[in-house]
């Protein structure tokens, strides 16, 4: 007890910073244990519902339902929390016993919302599946109302309680091998502020936004004084050669039965189908996978890979920090060995380093492009010490000259290939160093089918030696 209080204390210096941030939210919404809190000034339904379906419940509503709703209470029975806003409509709540909890206690997993006599009307309710980004004062972009702790042993969950109450936050998710949580704060709280105030708090080791970061598509088709025809090799790899997990936009669904195929995952939204709507992710699984060479490399040198392919950007192209911490959790769970990221920001993230050291502590080998601007400015995750940062050279193994250069490029490969999907523009020649990451990739992956104890410098060092 005399911990709990002491951490109390010491946190409530804290929430005297946070409480201009957090205080009078438009809108707040927390399910727990089957009751309701909810703040709303004229938020339409389907906003309150999206925050509800969050928390793990399945929604079916009559899409013409969609009013707006003005109420204020706090932990209130769901059932009669919903008897108050919805009282032009019937509504029917669906339990089950849940297991993991003491006694077999019921959890809502389901909420229907309809019209009396209409049920037939209802329709699964479908959360966004693009991330809800915006843009901070200095132009760093990241997820809206979602905080990121990573916590400590000091923490404990009264402590936790307690803070999340003050903050009028709710628990989404969290990744227990690295301690981090994801938070839902009020709605349109300053997340930035919030995460500097809790900095150095006791019990919390890192406080950040859901950073978020913009894929950099590859030069789109390069004019070359002909029609492209680019077939698609049926050159497929052994089933037990090593696994490279494509963190990308995901993979289009005529190729999702392909035999380089292991497996595939959305990271964005969890449980959906894996698809493709960029292109760009379906580009870097046929490469990795050797289904496509770039220019310039021997057409059996080297042999393919089964590809996870991991949906880690959404269909405008951005991915955040717990995404990719999701989608590398699922390549250390199914085998991967390899880790291709064809993509790159000069924004940082303490927590995606964690993530990053986490995955090469399980010995994944992880590769990342440094960037289609030859700035010589660091960019992230090719910068990490851990990673390998890829350029790209031209057929001939020159400097393509459109590729970013620095210390953290570790090396180089082919990075034009003739591809049969499009992605910024359609199927053609295109350049970038995205290619050279998903063809290196492939390399390490070749080297580690010879020898699997392989480490990150021997793995450098037979890149170099065989270009």
């Amino acid at each position: 007890m005399r911990v709990i209080v002491s951490l109390v204390i010491l946190l409530t210096a804290f929430w005297g910073g946070l409480s201009a941030a957090a205080e009078t939210p438009s809108l707040l919404v927390r399910l727990v244990d089957g009751r309701l809190t909810l703040h709303a000034r004229n938020q339409a339904l389907d906003t309150i519902l999206e925050q509800i379906s969050t928390q793990g419940v399945r929604i079916r509503i009559d899409p013409r339902i969609n009013p707006a709703i003005t109420a204020r209470f706090d932990n209130r029975p769901v059932a009669t929390a919903l008897a108050g806003i919805l009282k032009s409509v019937d509504y029917a709540l669906i339990w089950h016993a849940d297991r993991s909890r003491p006694n077999g206690e019921p959890q809502l997993s389901e909420l229907r919302i309809f019209y009396r006599g209409q049920e037939n009307r209802m329709q699964t309710f479908r959360r966004a599946t693009n991330l809800a980004i915006i843009q901070g004062a200095d132009g760093t972009q990241y997820v809206r109302d979602i905080l990121l702790l990573q916590l400590t042993p000091e923490m404990t969950p009264a402590a936790l309680a307690e803070l999340l109450d003050r903050l009028g936050a709710t628990l989404l998710d969290s990744y227990t091998p690295l301690g981090i949580l994801r938070i839902r704060l009020p709605h349109g709280s300053d997340v930035p502020t919030i995460a500097e105030a809790l900095a150095g708090t006791p019990g919390i080791r890192t406080a950040e936004p859901d950073l978020a970061y913009p894929m950099e598509t590859d030069i789109p088709p390069i004019a070359t004084g002909e029609a492209l025809s680019v077939p698609v090799p049926a050159r497929f790899p052994a089933a037990e050669n090593t696994i490279v997990a494509v963190m990308d936009s995901g993979l289009r669904g005529d190729y999702a039965g392909s035999p380089f195929v292991k497996g595939s995952y959305d990271a964005v939204s969890p449980g959906a189908e894996v698809g493709d709507e960029l292109g760009h992710g379906t580009q870097m699984s046929l490469i990795a996978a050797g289904a496509v060479n770039p220019l310039g490399v021997e057409a059996q040198d080297p042999a393919g890979s089964p590809v996870l392919a991991i949906r880690a950007f959404d269909d405008a192209g951005y991915t955040s920090t717990y995404t990719l911490t999701r989608a590398i959790n699922f390549a250390i769970e199914n085998g991967a060995r390899v880790v291709s990221l064809s993509w790159g920001s000069e924004t940082t993230s303490d927590l995606l380093e964690s993530a990053v050291r986490y995955a090469t502590s399980k010995g994944l080998i992880l590769v990342a492009a440094a960037g289609n601007a030859p700035t010589g400015m660091p960019v992230y995750p090719a910068a990490y010490e851990s990673v390998i940062g890829v350029g790209a050279l031209t057929p001939d193994g020159k400097a393509w000259d459109q590729s970013n250069y620095g210390d953290f490029v570790a090396t180089s490969a082919p990075g034009i290939a003739d591809l049969p999907v499009g992605s910024g523009g359609d199927a053609g020649r295109y350049a970038g160093t995205s290619i050279a990451t998903a063809y290196t990739a492939r390399r390490v992956a070749a080297i580690l089918n010879q020898d699997p104890d392989a480490d990150r410098e021997t793995i450098l060092k037979r890149l170099k030696e065989t270009p």
